[in-house]
């Protein structure tokens, strides 16, 4: 887990110094660019050790929401009139894959359902967005329904067998 820790520890000064850099370079669009894409590598390769991660702990879980509202603040100048970003979506999304990390911590869900919340949370995090709430609504949406879906599978499952005195 420490180097999940390192990479999100890393990803604001990785930004930082990239918006800096992009600037020097060349102008302020270029910079904020090349902060973003920074943000976003780091972010990614932490999302990536999360998944690797044999055993999550509750600060495990917590990261997710953490760097979404970090995220969400940095993001918030840069869409006052565009509805490129939705921090409310983005947010509920790293709550859903907190929840969704958890349950795999205590045996209810398979690990390769992780993918989807990570997925959408990767997809929430991107400053693209089809116009309309849409967007956000289907894929926060599906990724609850799944998971919920998926809880209450294992539930059943575990009340089946306890009930036929098969556990």
């Amino acid at each position: 887990m420490w180097r999940t820790f390192v990479f999100t520890f890393l990803t604001v000064p990785a930004a930082l110094l990239g918006f800096v850099a992009g600037w020097a370079v060349k102008d302020l669009g270029t910079g904020i660019l090349a902060g973003a894409v920074c943000f976003t590598l780091f972010f990614i390769a932490a999302l990536v050790n999360i998944i690797l991660t044999k055993r999550y702990t509750a600060v495990d879980a917590a990261l997710p929401v953490l760097f979404a509202v970090i995220w969400s603040l940095i993001l918030v100048p840069f869409s006052f009139g565009v509805s490129l970003f939705s921090a409310p979506a983005f947010i509920g999304s790293a709550l859903m894959l907190a929840v969704c990390m958890l349950a795999v911590n205590r045996g209810e869900l398979k690990k390769t359902w992780l993918v989807l919340p990570v997925l959408i949370y990767v997809y929430e995090m991107l400053p693209v967005n089809i116009p309309g709430p849409f967007d956000d609504a289907f894929a926060l949406t599906g990724s609850a329904a799944s998971a919920i879906l998926l809880l209450l599978k294992g539930r059943a499952a575990s009340y089946y067998l306890k009930k036929s005195g098969q556990r």
